[in-house]
């Protein structure tokens, strides 16, 4: 019986990496394939529009998600049950709607947004919306020992999205039409999905609780996380409403060209360490700090050779190859596109240190440290973009995410100085 037990577990966890694997690398690159069809089927004006509707709608998404997912993946006793977490998401669901229209109303009138940019972000933002309720059940599939579930929903729901959505896009050649017929496919998709494993799986668990009192506690307890996943991608996307601000929208497209090699870095890197959260949280629960190090500094080694490669590879055949993709002759901004691919592996390391100190619950440290950085690049993105265009965008997010990175890194190192943290 264990034998079978234990071959049972090796089985889901292979199947974990493979569909955690391929979930990942569509949704990292659901805006690449996208921008590719756009590029063809429009134009750069229309690219622009959807760059920045997607980096606004990634966001707002992040208010949605509340930085949640790692803190549920890795509550193995467990502290909080599904009802919390699922009560907690219709509150921060919500908030990303009214925040985002809030936003637009505000561009709208700042920025004088025309109406087909506003319904395109607002479309966008409603697409995005449906992975923060995927997100909440793929984490309780996670913390039952069952990603491999979350990764398969993950993987049909955002392929399928993307062919429909590249297909309404060519027929259509509107970006507001597309993005609304991709927005009513996923969310259905969704729904018929979460029933199915519902009745198949039987998932997610569910615990006696206080549901109301237990997700005010919840929301509580996350705040810290919330703040630090929404300032971060503010952090990263600063460059990105600077060029809104000062640049056009055919220079917003050439920026977001150039800065998709950042997600291959963040995507691989996922694939390393987003399938060890429950173990190694499992590791620190049980008091094995030794083999809880070994483990993230792992990691740390990886994602560095990670970086150094896709570095390399940005250099050689980075522009071609882009210029390919997007059918954009992006010859002239190799030295930018590199610095964007390095400042995207510190990015990577500055997302695994705070995944560790989330692990070892001091997740109350990490607000600070994305304030001052947040307020820094809010400081200096415009100034850096009127005086240098898209290279002072690149200047910018790089000298961001060292900062970041250096930071969380010295941070994760004193958190395990000091121990357990508080987990009541």
């Amino acid at each position: 019986m264990e034998h079978n037990e234990a071959s049972t577990s090796d089985s889901h966890l292979r199947s974990a990496y493979i569909w955690n694997t391929a979930g990942s690398m569509l949704n990292a690159f659901q805006s690449v394939l996208m921008l590719m069809v756009i590029t063809r089927a429009c134009d750069l004006v229309t690219a622009g529009v959807f760059t920045l509707a997607y980096a606004n709608a990634n966001l707002f998404l992040t208010m949605g998600s509340y930085g949640m997912r790692n803190f549920e993946a890795s509550d193995v006793r467990p502290r909080f049950g599904f009802r919390a977490y699922g009560r907690s998401r219709v509150v921060t669901g919500l908030a990303m709607v009214v925040c985002s229209w809030l936003w637009l109303a505000w561009s709208a009138t700042v920025n004088a947004y025309p109406l087909d940019k506003i319904l395109a972000v607002a479309l966008m933002t409603l697409m995005k919306g449906t992975d923060t309720v995927e997100d909440v059940f793929d984490g309780s599939f996670q913390q039952a020992g069952r990603l491999d579930i979350a990764g398969r929903q993950m993987t049909l729901r955002v392929g399928s999205t993307i062919v429909v959505f590249c297909g309404a896009i060519i027929l259509t050649r509107s970006l507001v039409l597309a993005t609304a017929i991709g927005f009513v496919w996923t969310l259905g998709f969704l729904l018929v999905s979460l029933a199915i494993i519902r009745w198949r799986y039987h998932l997610p668990l569910t615990h006696a609780e206080a549901p109301e009192k237990s997700a005010l506690r919840l929301l509580h307890e996350c705040l810290p996380l919330f703040l630090s996943s929404f300032l971060l991608f503010y952090v990263g996307n600063a460059p990105k409403y600077a060029i809104d601000g000062a640049l056009s929208d055919a220079d917003q497209a050439i920026y977001g060209f150039i800065a998709m090699p950042v997600f291959v870095v963040g995507l691989l890197a996922q694939f390393v360490y987003m399938p060890m959260v429950q173990p190694v949280s499992a590791m620190w629960d049980r008091g094995d700090s030794k083999g809880f190090v070994r483990a993230f500094m792992r990691q740390v080694g990886v994602i560095l050779a990670i970086t150094a490669v896709c570095v390399l590879g940005a250099a050689i055949a980075g522009p071609p190859v882009l210029g390919w993709l997007y059918h954009t002759d992006l010859n002239g901004w190799r030295i930018e596109l590199c610095v964007l691919v390095l400042g995207g592996g510190f990015l990577a390391l500055a997302q695994l240190f705070t995944m560790g100190i989330t692990i070892v619950r001091r997740q109350h440290l990490l607000t600070p440290g994305y304030v001052v950085v947040a307020i820094a690049a809010w400081a200096t993105s415009m100034p850096l973009v009127s005086a240098y265009g898209i290279r002072g965008a690149s200047m910018c997010y790089i000298a961001c995410m060292v900062v970041l990175a250096s930071w969380f890194g010295t941070l994760f190192g004193w958190c395990l100085c000091l121990g357990p943290g508080n987990a009541e």
